[in-house]
């Protein structure tokens, strides 16, 4: 990056982000003594942070994101009482976050400490509370490990909090409850337990909560987590969750309830229809029983309405699901909603992109009318007790022609998820506000290597540059599988041809 020995003691700002600098960071930057601002993300730099960067007792930012450094976290960089930020994610560092048995005295004014995806062991320290100026604290994507300090509570300023996909244990320390200024708390993919604490409820500011896939959670959701007016998102999936789903009695700005893949019990709350914003409901693989409400359509920005695999009876709220006009997933199959479909299935939205319900106990015929869910890709009736015949308004469609192409968008989404190992509702995702396939889109251009899941390859090995051709090429496969229109989309034979041709290139000597 940088050849010879650094003297410029005048230097205050130095700014070389978004290039593609290779080379490591010298140990001689520690001369420059009256730098207050370093910017060197989104580049390829690699090597250690160099120890003498605590010489730089100006420091106020640091930036070093998305390179290839590796190494430890230098124990001198969090002694800079000037230092506000510190961004260090997207790398291949590693050791602990912060030293246990330091006696240094750690910058009290530092607001932002980002290190997600990286390779950071270790635990979270109990002198973290050191930081009291903390607003931000990003350690996601690591291999952390143990409780969270019982004393976290003590970061009165923290905003927001991502410490999921680690293996941190444990139960919720109720202490969280006392960061009022806390707006987004990411906790999921680790290996948590106990119930959720009530004190949570307590979070006035909270705007995104996620537990999800702790699997080890049990007990009831508290109420009062549902009386938190700002919450926007609410993930609590693959846990053990219990009792009843709370009352949304006033969740104005609630966009996603995920609460899927629990022991959840008793009828879908009447009140969830007052979340008048939400865009994504899923409640699948449950034990819900009743009737699905029957004025769901007064949630006109619902997107994806995920039901399936509960005791739900009945069909009538499809009558008021018509008034959805953004909806475009819909599966509420593997109920016994022992009913016939009405007429009015043919009124759902043009957007309707998904449909599943099968195994749900339906009798009767397949109204004609269903032929005019013009954007159908997949429909599903399988496992039920329909009669008659295939109406031809299905086999042709509004358009006039068969719609063969749903296989191939699921399997590119598929595609993304495994090679990318997110999830439609990642945390990353959401907060861009981004769908899965156009924040893939975003990285692709240069960045993809670096949100690809490494567990793809086999121990020890190292990404080539064959390798990375081919998981470039799956990507874009991907890609064209899901593109907006059906017809834009290629067939399952170009699919086919496209994988052979990967899987040559890959095996090629």
């Amino acid at each position: 990056m940088w050849n010879g020995t650094w003297y410029v003691p005048e230097l205050r700002v130095l700014n070389l982000r978004n290039n593609t600098l290779t080379g490591i960071i010298p140990p001689s930057i520690g001369n420059a003594t009256k730098l207050m601002n370093i910017s060197l993300n989104w580049n390829r730099i690699n090597g250690n942070i160099p120890m003498q960067i605590g010489n730089l007792s100006q420091l106020v930012e640091l930036t070093l994101s998305r390179n290839q450094l590796t190494g430890s976290i230098p124990s001198t960089l969090f002694n800079i009482s000037s230092l506000l930020v510190v961004s260090l994610a997207y790398n291949n560092l590693s050791g602990p976050l912060f030293l246990d048995d330091r006696r240094d005295v750690l910058s009290s004014n530092i607001e932002h400490i980002g290190v997600s995806y990286n390779q950071i062991t270790g635990h979270i320290p109990s002198n973290i509370c050191q930081f009291k100026a903390l607003k931000v604290l990003s350690i996601s994507y690591n291999n952390i490990t143990g409780e969270i300090p019982t004393n976290i509570g003590c970061l009165a300023k923290l905003e927001e909090l991502y410490i999921g996909y680690n293996a941190i244990d444990g139960t919720i320390p109720t202490s969280l409850g006392n960061i009022s200024t806390l707006q987004k708390l990411h906790c999921g993919n680790n290996h948590m337990e106990g119930e959720l604490p009530l004190e949570l409820g307590k979070l006035s500011n909270l705007r995104q909560i996620n537990f999800e896939e702790n699997y080890n959670l049990k007990g009831e959701i508290p109420n009062t987590i549902f009386n938190i007016s700002s919450l926007e998102f609410i993930a609590f999936t693959f846990n053990n969750l219990s009792g009843r789903i709370p009352n949304l009695l006033h969740l104005p700005n609630l966009i996603q309830l995920l609460l899927a893949n629990n022991q959840l019990e008793g009828e879908i709350p009447r009140h969830i229809t007052n979340a008048t914003n939400l865009e994504l409901l899923e409640l699948s693989d449950n034990l819900l029983t009743g009737t699905i409400p029957y004025d769901l359509g007064n949630l006109r920005e619902l997107q994806e309405l995920f039901l399936h695999h509960n005791q739900l009876t009945k069909l009538g709220f499809f009558d008021s699901l018509v008034k959805c006009r953004m909806l475009r997933y819909v599966q509420v199959g593997s109920n016994p909603l022992n009913d016939v479909l009405p007429s009015s299935i043919g009124n759902l939205s043009s957007t309707v992109e998904y449909f599943h319900i099968g195994d749900a106990q339906i009798n009767g015929f397949i109204p004609t009318s269903t032929g005019n869910m013009s954007g159908l890709t997949t429909l599903v009736f399988q496992d039920n007790n329909l009669t008659g015949n295939i109406p031809r308004e299905i086999e042709y469609g509004s358009e006039g022609i068969v719609s063969t192409r749903g296989d191939v968008y699921s399997y590119g989404i598929m595609l993304m998820e495994v090679l990318a190992k997110r999830r439609p509702t990642g945390e990353e995702i959401f907060n861009e506000n981004l769908g899965l396939r156009e924040w893939i889109t975003r990285a692709f251009s240069r960045t993809m290597m670096e949100v690809v899941d490494t567990d793809i390859l086999y121990d020890g090995e190292k990404i080539t540059s064959k390798s990375e051709l081919c998981i470039l090429s799956m990507i874009e496969l991907a890609l064209d599988c899901t593109k907006a229109t059906p017809e834009s989309r290629i067939t399952m034979k170009d699919v086919v041809k496209r994988l052979n041709k990967i899987k040559n290139t890959f095996l090629e000597t």
